[in-house]
């Protein structure tokens, strides 16, 4: 009986850690997320001047690459992603930005009614530069339109 138990245990956990990475994969945006910016920001090493955005998961991408269009659908960005938990519910959807400065970096998307977000993993040049030079970044929110 011992020996059944001490090949099943092993087998029940990977089991149970394979069903739980299956739940924390599958938290995502689901929803194309529409937000009205009212100053410049970047996306890697792109600067976007203010305006009215939206943002959506790529569909074939894995939940790994997100695309901000303009509201003249035009592709202005496009940038790789991980999920992100929130330590709030936020009612609506809901964008972080770092600022350093006057400069401004996407850093988060959360989609209304859910923890779960993306974070930007491309950290561009210029964030970098401003790090190394001892500044810190401010967080700070802004939810959809």
């Amino acid at each position: 009986m011992k020996k059944h138990l001490r090949t099943l245990a092993p087998v029940c956990a990977g089991f149970f850690f394979a069903a739980m990475g299956a739940v924390w994969m599958s938290a995502q945006i689901t929803n194309q997320i529409h937000a009205h910016i009212n100053h410049s920001f970047m996306i890697g090493d792109k600067t976007l001047p203010p305006g009215n955005y939206t943002f959506r998961i790529e569909g074939n991408s894995d939940q790994g690459v997100m695309t901000a269009q303009n509201e003249h659908g035009d592709n202005v960005a496009q940038f790789n992603v991980r999920q992100s938990i929130d330590n709030h519910r936020p009612k609506h959807s809901e964008l972080v930005f770092k600022r350093y400065g006057n400069t401004e970096f996407l850093s988060k998307v959360y989609e209304g009614g859910s923890r779960n977000g993306v974070a930007v993993t491309e950290t561009s040049k210029e964030e970098s530069r401003l790090v190394s030079a001892g500044q810190h970044g401010m967080e700070h929110t802004e939810e959809e339109q």
